[in-house]
């Protein structure tokens, strides 16, 4: 997978259902360093950071403030996936895993790496809705 491939993948397999729960995608970083594409909303941002050199994949969730986003280091603030599937992914039945499945049928993979970030996008469709919602629970009505 090269830079091109990543932000491929990024508009056909994250893009979206980001889009339909509010977030907009800036422009995408491609170096032979790493790549990331960052999801914006006006409470989170979402930022999918992979580094082919080392096979290192990042997805996080970072909450808006007026300071700016969540330290990257404040996993209760800045949930990686991995967090947000250990909270939520328990609470998600087989229909909606089925019906995911199906969301994602048409998003074309063609190496492991495009596998693993389509994986991503997979359990962050199911999971991240709950994480927002359970966030706007806690801030409660009409808070900004």
């Amino acid at each position: 997978m090269d830079g091109q491939d990543f932000i491929r993948v990024m508009h056909d397999a994250f893009e979206p259902f980001l889009v339909v729960l509010g977030f907009s995608m800036e422009t995408p970083s491609t170096s032979g360093r790493f790549y990331r594409a960052s999801f914006s909303s006006t409470e989170n941002s979402v930022w999918v950071t992979y580094e082919p050199g080392d096979d290192a994949l990042f997805v996080y969730v970072f909450c808006r403030d007026k300071n700016g986003l969540s330290d990257i280091d404040d996993r209760i603030k800045t949930p990686r996936l991995s967090d947000l599937n250990s909270r939520y992914m328990h609470s998600v039945s087989k229909d909606e895993l089925t019906e995911n499945e199906l969301f994602f049928q048409p998003v074309d993979v063609r190496d492991n790496d495009e596998r693993l970030l389509l994986k991503c996008a997979k359990e962050l469709r199911v999971v991240l809705p709950r994480y927002l919602s359970q966030q706007s629970e806690q801030k409660g009505p009409g808070s900004n």
